[in-house]
């Protein structure tokens, strides 16, 4: 989707290929499943079969993402089963008015609310992730590691659970960092431009991080204006801090 204004308002999501809405959930309801988990699930319903080896592209090149991902959800493996649940806790936090459950005979994930069912499924999983990836900011800049996009710093380290296998999700490598992203950019925020913390827990993830990245193009401008009127020379170029972000 490219509503950026929609986006920024924190409003619901139109996701009418399943007659349903998605919710933007704000920092402090993200904060009862944690970042670690947050970030797993968001990579894992975020599936691609980019992210496999080679052999297990050809070997899987007749399936869909959706298809595969729902074989990862019928896996007994442990790792997979973790990965299953963090996926669950994040849909609750995208639909919190619905049930959620599995049908892994059909195929499907099933969200019921007012005795109406509604599908994720093999038709309308592509459109899905669109929003997902939107609301999470799941594909901005992800060739600067200095960005704010989480998948610079989480999506790394999980994608490497999703490269091993033919269905299955490896554990993570002896990597044992703490995920804090979400953290530490409310902390900067807060000592940086002089905010309540509780307010910036009621943002979503797309409005912290769009503040965060303003507020970035805004100290690199501030230091570089100061440092030119003190007679510095030879200085680099600044990108104008009110430039358009979301292009």
């Amino acid at each position: 989707m490219n509503n950026d204004l929609l986006l920024l308002s924190g409003n619901d999501i139109a996701f009418t290929e399943a007659q349903l809405t998605v919710h933007q959930p704000i920092i402090k309801e993200i904060a009862y499943i944690g970042e670690e988990t947050f970030f797993m699930g968001c990579e894992f319903l975020n599936f691609s079969k980019d992210n496999l080896s080679e052999e297990d592209k050809v070997n899987l090149g007749n399936k869909t993402n959706f298809e595969i991902l729902m074989s990862i959800m019928k896996s007994k493996n442990v790792i997979a089963q973790q990965n299953k649940n963090c996926a669950l806790l994040v849909l609750m936090l995208l639909f919190p008015e619905y049930s959620l459950s599995l049908d892994m005979f059909m195929e499907q994930i099933v969200l019921k609310k007012d005795g109406k069912e509604y599908f994720i499924n093999n038709k309308n999983y592509e459109a899905f992730k669109s929003i997902l990836i939107s609301v999470f900011c799941l594909d901005k800049n992800k060739d600067d590691i200095s960005s704010y996009n989480p998948g610079n710093d989480a999506a790394r380290k999980i994608a490497e659970k999703l490269k091993k296998g033919r269905v299955k999700v490896a554990s993570l490598k002896g990597d044992s960092q703490k995920i804090s992203i979400l953290e530490r950019y409310i902390s900067i925020l807060a000592v940086g431009e002089n905010k309540d913390i509780n307010s910036l827990m009621q943002y979503t993830v797309y409005q912290l991080f769009d503040e965060f990245q303003r507020f970035e193009l805004k100290q690199n401008y501030d230091i570089y204006l100061k440092a030119k009127l003190a007679g510095a020379k030879d200085l680099d170029e600044v990108e104008n801090w009110m430039k358009n972000i979301h292009p």
